[in-house]
């Protein structure tokens, strides 16, 4: 026998030896490999295979786990072990190599509830699948199960990190085995002598209780079945932490504790829970102070079970908790899960949980480990975790990037932001965060925000706190400050639209302003944005350039569109739209789009109640839509394109890139350098459909490094 299959046979014994793939037998060599490096860190992959081999994972997982020991990553990369073993395998192992190294606990930092929960969410958060996480509590118990060969000072970090952040997890995963262990390990080494007092008391009673409990399962289940009742009993001892947390609780003495010996009884309907308990009740006394029926009042968070202690055979008091198999299944994954009620719940990411959720069922079918080959166990989470420099963890919505995350901390610090440094290195503002980035803002005294921010063509927010921020601190100026920046903006957009023609009075007008000034506080109060302002202007421009007609918002007749016509965006024809079913908007009416978060464009009538009943933050989110029969046979227009930048490597890609990213087409171009002043004039001559969305395309365009200016110089519709 090979030392590979050796191995294996240690792990598997019952597994017949032409079960084990080549695969996995390669993934045993290498741990041998690792064990026989000079050992450098405190737990090997083989000591948390120990652990994990009790939860009948999948095989990939497995060799995952035999994979990751630190021994072998500066031997192996992640590119090497995915050529040998796969893409999903490199995958795990990569992610639980990241979580190895992730040190940013200190339990002093993350000691309130709001921190440590966000600790915990951020660590979820990191694995691109759960299995990485049941792998690194896998490695923590292992971790607790070494830790009386350390110094006092470790062996209290290490405990209080358990205690703070894996036990919770492995409780909120719901893996029993390693919640239990890991709170009586962690338990030991924080409170050793009340540790050893509780565990002498119940030394000499421990095997008598696992006794005495088979024996109650087994009257119970005879009970319950000679009575015509389906029923399903299951019952353990309670573990030592879970005993001191009850004395603690109740400030009496183990004698005094009920629940020293607990069973379960599942049935299947809420009659059948009654039945059970009259069953009970009849065969033994019951402790009346000691019964609950949350069944007819349910605790706050919706747990419903039957509570009841009963003094059973040789006068020795057992709880009985009696509940339906739908409220196990509330209790072990709803949203009123134990983990809500135990550890407090704070800040509830709906997205993360039923990951979670699926997760825990996914572990409790440990009798098929090809299981996990079916069903995806990738998290999904709505917010990024990111630190601070002192390792405050700060909740923001995915996309998020550091100037949200400036203003995510203090106000001032979001006005006076002016450049980010994200894990130590000088990012964009732009950039968007992942969780676990260490972002340290740059700032200056006395600063103010930047107009520019409000512009969603350039990707400087995420989050309504940083906007509504921003658009208060502008909206505090005087009216004529508002109105002389507003005018400043309008004639920079006509210019860059090469638009003189339209007047301020006519985009007034459109926005439902009576006079021009309106029109200018808004733009400079920030009500109104550059993408607002420049769809306004080009949607005025278009019938004085084009003959072909397109269906138009405005003064739309029904029967200019076909019945079967279908909507789109204006600029993004190929996003995902939806009719919305509170007004069924039909072809040929007046319709407006609102961008929804992960379901795309919704399109409603522009009377829909619902849109005129939108907040001015939520009004941000509409967009510009159109009826057609066929939208890609729109208008093309010739457009001839200045730009103005200062030269660098890259420029003309970084241009051709943007223009081929919103669908433009470069017909030629005239490139003129002036090596003296380092300068470059760019004139392009482009087709552009008429849906394309010019406000974008300059923003994006005069937001590439060192360009300067980016206008329209002209416009003409093509033959």
């Amino acid at each position: 026998m090979t030392p590979e299959l050796r191995l294996a046979h240690t792990l598997f014994p019952t597994r017949k030896p032409d079960s084990f793939s080549a695969a996995f037998l390669q993934a045993c060599g290498l741990a041998l490999e690792a064990q026989a490096l000079p050992q450098r860190h405190v737990v090997s992959s083989l000591e948390a295979m120990e652990v994990l081999v009790t939860l009948n994972l999948d095989d990939n997982t497995y060799i995952a786990t035999l994979l990751s020991d630190l021994n072998l990553e500066p031997l192996y990369s992640i590119e090497s072990l995915e050529k040998q073993f796969g893409a999903n395998t490199a995958k795990l192992v990569n992610g639980i190599r990241r979580l190895n190294q992730f040190k940013e606990f200190d339990v002093t930092t993350h000691s309130d509830e709001v921190q440590t929960e966000r600790l915990r969410q951020m660590l979820l958060a990191m694995t691109s699948d759960i299995r990485i996480m049941v792998v690194k509590l896998g490695y923590r118990v292992a971790r607790l199960r070494n830790l009386k060969r350390e110094d006092e000072v470790i062996r209290k970090q290490i405990a209080e990190e358990t205690q703070l952040i894996f036990s919770p997890l492995a409780n909120r995963l719901g893996i029993a085995q390693l919640k239990w262990e890991l709170e009586d390990l962690s338990f030991r080494y924080l409170e050793p002598e009340t540790y050893k007092t509780i565990a002498q008391q119940l030394a000499d009673k421990r095997t008598e209780r696992e006794s005495y409990i088979r024996y109650m399962i087994d009257t119970l289940s005879s009970l319950l079945r000679d009575d015509g009742l389906h029923a399903q009993v299951s019952g353990r001892p309670k573990h030592i932490y879970s005993i001191w947390k009850k004395m603690a609780k109740k400030q009496q003495g183990l004698d005094a504790l009920y629940d020293l010996r607990a069973v379960r009884i599942y049935v299947d309907s809420v009659t059948d829970c009654y039945r059970a308990l009259s069953l009970v009740h009849s065969q033994w006394n019951f402790i009346r102070e000691e019964f609950d029926d949350y069944i007819a009042t349910p605790k706050e968070n919706g747990y419903q079970s039957i509570h009841t202690v009963i003094i059973g055979p040789q006068g020795k008091t057992v709880e009985i908790q009696i509940r339906t198999h739908d409220m196990h299944q509330y209790a072990e994954h709803g949203i009123a899960a134990h983990w809500k009620y135990k550890e407090g719940g704070k800040g509830y990411d709906a997205n993360l949980e039923a990951s979670i959720k699926a997760m825990r069922q996914l572990l409790e079918a440990r009798s098929d480990s090809d299981v996990f080959s079916e069903i995806s166990t990738e998290l999904q989470t709505q917010n990024i975790y990111v630190l601070t420099p002192t390792n405050q963890i700060i909740a923001l919505p995915q996309g998020s990037t550091a100037l949200d995350f400036a203003y995510a901390i203090h106000t001032d610090l979001g006005h006076s932001c002016r450049g980010a440094k994200i894990n130590g290195k000088i990012g964009t503002l732009t950039q968007p965060l992942k969780t676990s980035d260490k972002v340290e803002i740059l700032a200056i005294k006395h600063g103010e925000p930047n107009r520019n921010w409000l512009n969603p063509n350039l990707g400087y927010l995420r989050t309504s706190r940083a906007r509504t921020s921003i658009k208060h601190w502008f909206n505090k100026r005087n009216r004529d400050a508002n109105i002389e920046a507003g005018e400043q903006l309008f004639q920079r957009e006509i210019k860059r639209l090469h638009a003189r023609q339209i007047q301020a009075k006519t985009i007034a007008q459109v926005f439902g302003f009576e006079q021009e000034k309106d029109l200018f506080d808004a733009l400079g109060k920030g009500q109104l944005n550059e993408r607002q302002l420049l769809n306004a202007i080009q949607k005025q421009l278009q019938p004085l350039l084009k003959t072909q007609p397109i269906v138009s918002n405005s003064k739309i007749d029904a029967i200019s569109v076909g019945q079967n016509a279908s909507p789109y965006v204006v600029g993004a024809p190929k996003l995902r739209t939806q009719l919305a079913p509170c007004c069924q908007p039909k072809p040929g009416e007046q319709i407006v789009g609102y961008v929804t978060r992960g379901r795309g464009i919704t399109i409603h009538r522009v009377d829909c109640t619902n849109i005129l009943n939108l907040s001015a933050n939520e009004q941000q989110r509409l967009i510009e839509v159109r009826w057609s029969d066929q939208p890609e046979e729109e208008a093309i227009f010739l457009m001839t394109l200045h730009i103005l930048a200062f030269d660098r490597k890259g420029l003309l890609r970084d241009v051709m890139s943007k223009l081929t990213e919103f669908d433009v087409n470069l017909i030629a171009s005239n490139t003129v350098t002036d090596r003296d002043e380092r300068t470059v004039d760019m004139q392009l001559e482009l087709e552009i459909n008429a849906h394309t969305d010019l406000s974008a395309l300059l923003d994006q365009l005069e937001a590439l490094p060192n360009v300067e200016e980016v206008s329209i110089e002209q416009h003409k519709e093509s033959a």
